[in-house]
């Protein structure tokens, strides 16, 4: 390679990610993307996730053949150090709690009252005393996740105790 490009070994890595995710999106568009319902196939998704990773890994790939990491840059990498992992338990089991709350109820009370469950008391502790913003967030996302499901996409959703929702 010339000096302008250099390949590294994210290069390979992305190179072989990108095979990876060449040969899933080829398996993909051999799915039905829609059912004789309707309603959006198994191959609907797919497609989406397969053609977004190339896209993705493709733009990563040219970037890792560009030598543009100059000395600082590594320098202020061994400075900051790695993260340390463990330092949010808290938060970490709440999210957890709050997964199993949502997938325990999601069945009885419906996809919108369960995911305004979760969202309420995940925001209540991440985004601490801003109640009017959880609350318009904890409403507006069910009621948004509502209309691209149950709506544009014709997927069916929970109903629960809202049976006309």
């Amino acid at each position: 390679m010339s000096a302008k490009w250099r390949a590294t070994s994210r290069t390979v890595f992305f190179g072989i990610v990108l095979v990876i995710l060449i040969a899933y999106t080829e398996i993909a568009f051999g799915m039905d993307w829609r059912t004789q319902a309707g309603r959006i196939g198994p191959g609907f998704f797919p497609r989406f996730i397969g053609v977004l990773g190339v896209v993705i890994t493709l733009g990563a790939l040219v970037n890792s053949l560009r030598p543009d990491v100059t000395v600082d840059e590594l320098s202020l990498e061994d400075e900051v150090g790695e993260g340390d992992l463990g330092r949010h338990p808290v938060p970490l089991v709440l999210t957890i709690a709050l997964s199993a709350v949502f997938l325990f109820t999601l069945t009885s009370l419906g996809a919108i009252i369960s995911a305004a469950i979760f969202m309420i008391g995940l925001l209540s502790y991440l985004n601490r005393g801003r109640w009017v913003a959880n609350i318009v967030l904890s409403v507006l996302v069910p009621l948004g996740m509502y209309l691209l499901f149950q709506t544009a996409l014709n997927a069916g959703l929970p109903e629960g105790i809202l049976p006309r929702f």
